[in-house]
C-alpha cells in the first residue's frame, strides 16, 4: 500500500471543525517531504498524522480511530486530538491510497458522542469515499436510516478486509525516529534486534547483527564526521560502540558528543533502507540535525536523497535545518534529484491557528515564495555585527 495524501482540518494546532465548509489542509507526500516551521507551531502534528490515520484504516474494532498506535501516543481521549480540546468541534480527516491496483479515496468527519463522554471512541458524523467505491453518508438528521457500520475508517464488509491487511503491512513497515533519541550506553549484551523504536535505541543491537551495515555506517561517519570513524568493539557475550579518528585514539561512543550519538539511528535508518529490498515503506523523522553542527547537518540530506531516489518509498521529515535545505535545493539545481520527487512544506502560526502552506520548489532548485523571517538569522546577525563595528571608535568608517 502506498500512502499518496492526506487532509485534515480541526486537528490539533490547525483550527476548522465548527462546519464542514471549512477548507482541508492538505499534504500530498512525495518521496522526500520536508516538513518546516518553528517551534510549537505543529509540525510533529502533521509528520505524525499519517501514523494516525493508518491505525485508523487497520483499526478492526469501534474505535475507529485508535490513539495509540506502536506505542506512539496521541492523546488519552478523543478531544486531545481535536483543535483547542473542544468536544463539540468535528475534525475532518481525508487519505488517498493506492494498493493492488486501486485507489482509496475517503474523507471521515467525526464527533464525539458529547461533553459528558468525552471519554468514549469518537462516532462518525459523516462519511464519503469516492474510490474505489460510492459512499456518502450524510450528517445524522431527524428519520435517518440506520447507519452503516464500521470498523476502524472502513466499512464491517469483508471487502475491505485486504485495505486493512494493507495499512497494517504499511504501518508494520515504518520507521518512525522521534525527535530525541536514545543515550547510547557504555556497553550492551548481545540481544536478538527488534524494532528500531521511536527513540532509535535498537540501533547497536542492529549495527552488532549486521556487519556490512556497521562497515557502511562506520564509513559514512568518517567521511562526513569528521573523520569520525564508528566501529565496533566486540567483547565476551557483550559489546560497545567506539568513535575515533584512528584505532588508538577511539573512544567509547557513550563518552563522545551528543550530536554523534543522536545522528547514529538516522544515519543507519536510511542506509539500511537504501540496502534493503523491503516493501513500500514510509517513514518518519523527526529533527535529525538534532545537536549537529550546521556543517554536519547538509550531508544528512544527501543520504535522505539517495533513499527518495530508489522510488519505493517515501521518507516524511521534520526539520529546522537550514544546511538541510539548502543541500536539497542544490541538489535539484545540479540534477541529482527531479523537483517533483520532492515536497516541501512550510507550517506556519496565524492568530486563527496554525497553517500548513506548499511551497513549490523550481528546476533550477529556487523556492516560489519563502516566508519572511525564517532563515534570516545569519543575515541580520552578520548586518548587526557590521553596524556595531562601524559604530566603534577607531574605525575610521560612519554609518
Amino acid at each position: 500500500m502506498q500512502l499518496d495524501g492526506i487532509g485534515f482540518r480541526g486537528y490539533k494546532a490547525f483550527p476548522g471543525g465548527d462546519n464542514e465548509t471549512d477548507e482541508l489542509q492538505r499534504l500530498t507526500l512525495a518521496p522526500l517531504t520536508l516538513i518546516f516551521g518553528k517551534n510549537n507551531s505543529g509540525k510533529s502534528a502533521v509528520v505524525r498524522l499519517p501514523r494516525l490515520l493508518l491505525g485508523g484504516l487497520a483499526c478492526d474494532d469501534e474505535r475507529l480511530l485508535p490513539l495509540e498506535i506502536q506505542g506512539v501516543r496521541y492523546g488519552g481521549r478523543f478531544v486531545d486530538i481535536v483543535h483547542g480540546g473542544a468536544f463539540f468541534r468535528r475534525p475532518t480527516f481525508e487519505i488517498l491510497a493506492r494498493h493492488g491496483g486501486e485507489q482509496l479515496d475517503l474523507s471521515v468527519t467525526l464527533y464525539s458522542p458529547g461533553a459528558l463522554a468525552v471519554d468514549k471512541p469518537p462516532q462518525i458524523w459523516s462519511y464519503k469515499m469516492r474510490k474505489p467505491q460510492e459512499i456518502d453518508l450524510p450528517p445524522p438528521t431527524l428519520g435517518l436510516a440506520p447507519r452503516m457500520p464500521f470498523r476502524g475508517l472502513l466499512p464491517v464488509d469483508d471487502q475491505w478486509d485486504r485495505w486493512r491487511e494493507a495499512a497494517s503491512a504499511l504501518l508494520d513497515e515504518m520507521i518512525h525516529l522521534g525527535p530525541m533519541r536514545a543515550v547510547v550506553k557504555p556497553a550492551y549484551t548481545e540481544e536478538q534486534p527488534e524494532r528500531l523504536g521511536l527513540d532509535g535505541g535498537q540501533a547497536p543491537q542492529w549495527l552488532r547483527a549486521n556487519h556490512e551495515l556497521m562497515d557502511k555506517v562506520g564509513s559514512w561517519f568518517e567521511t562526513n564526521m569528521d573523520g569520525w570513524r564508528l566501529s565496533l568493539s566486540q567483547g565476551n557475550e557483550s559489546f560497545y560502540l567506539r568513535a575515533g579518528m584512528s584505532r588508538a585514539m577511539a573512544t567509547n561512543l557513550a563518552y563522545a558528543g551528543e550530536g554523534l550519538q543522536q545522528v547514529l539511528p538516522v544515519v543507519l535508518h536510511q542506509i539500511w533502507r537504501q540496502e534493503t529490498g523491503s516493501a513500500t515503506f514510509l517513514d518518519v523523522v523527526e529533527q535529525p540535525e538534532l545537536h549537529l553542527h550546521a556543517a554536519a547537518q547538509a550531508p544528512l540530506a544527501d543520504l535522505f536523497i539517495d533513499t527518495a531516489l530508489q522510488g519505493r518509498g517515501s521518507v516524511l521529515v521534520e526539520t529546522h535545518s537550514e544546511p538541510i535545505l539548502l543541500r536539497v535545493q542544490r541538489r535539484v539545481a545540479e540534477g541529482v534529484i527531479p523537483p517533483d520527487r520532492v515536497a516541501l512544506y512550510f507550517v506556519d502560526v496565524t492568530a486563527g491557528g496554525s497553517q500548513l502552506r506548499s511551497i513549490g520548489l523550481r528546476p533550477n532548485g529556487e523556492v516560489d515564495w519563502w516566508p519572511d523571517g525564517v532563515f534570516e538569522e545569519d543575515f541580520q546577525e552578520v548586518a548587526a555585527m557590521s553596524r556595531a563595528q562601524r559604530r566603534r571608535p577607531g574605525s575610521g568608517e560612519r554609518e
